[in-house]
């Protein structure tokens, strides 16, 4: 499975919010699909940032990314983000590309790659930004302690079997 990175693209905002104008939405997929055709149709991940910090990551599997980023209760977590901080509003996709290196197609079924992408985005993605807008699947990444690896704190990596386990695993 091979997945292609674009972007980030940036989004109309409307005050505090992602804009939800038909012409501002349309502007956007124009951009995108002019950086490669079929991208907004599309699935695989997404990512949506403020001043480079990813807020939410999102999965794009069942539909294309058109259909999925800008759903009502996307729109909200994406404001309640706008809201704590300030910054342009982007999205990056992670495509999933088939073995012709074609865009693949959103399926009924889903795509299992997918969904374990989204997890370890989303697992990334917590531990730089501790307020990330995902809620499903993160009370474990939340609560997890391990010294120098996930939710430390200054100075916990300092040991010499962190450090060994670090090395070993390239964080």
């Amino acid at each position: 499975m091979r997945y292609y990175v674009y972007g980030p693209y940036e989004m109309a905002r409307d005050g505090r919010a992602v804009s939800r104008q038909r012409q501002d939405k349309k502007v956007f997929w124009e951009v995108v699909d002019v950086d490669d055709q079929g991208l907004s149709d599309a699935c695989g991940c997404y990512v949506f940032l403020i001043r480079g910090v990813a807020w939410y990551v999102g999965l794009a599997a069942a539909q294309s990314f058109r259909q999925e980023i800008f759903q009502h209760h996307k729109l909200l977590l994406y404001g309640e983000a706008l809201q704590l901080v300030n910054g342009r509003a982007q999205f990056i996709f992670i495509a999933k590309v088939t073995p012709s290196d074609r865009f693949a197609k959103p399926s009924e079924n889903g795509h299992r790659d997918i969904r374990w992408l989204e997890k370890l985005l989303i697992g990334s993605a917590i531990s730089r930004n501790r307020r990330l807008r995902n809620i499903k699947d993160t009370k474990l990444l939340r609560e997890m302690h391990i010294p120098g690896i996930i939710n430390s704190g200054k100075g916990e990596g300092r040991a010499t079997s962190v450090q060994c386990l670090r090395r070993a695993v390239g964080t």
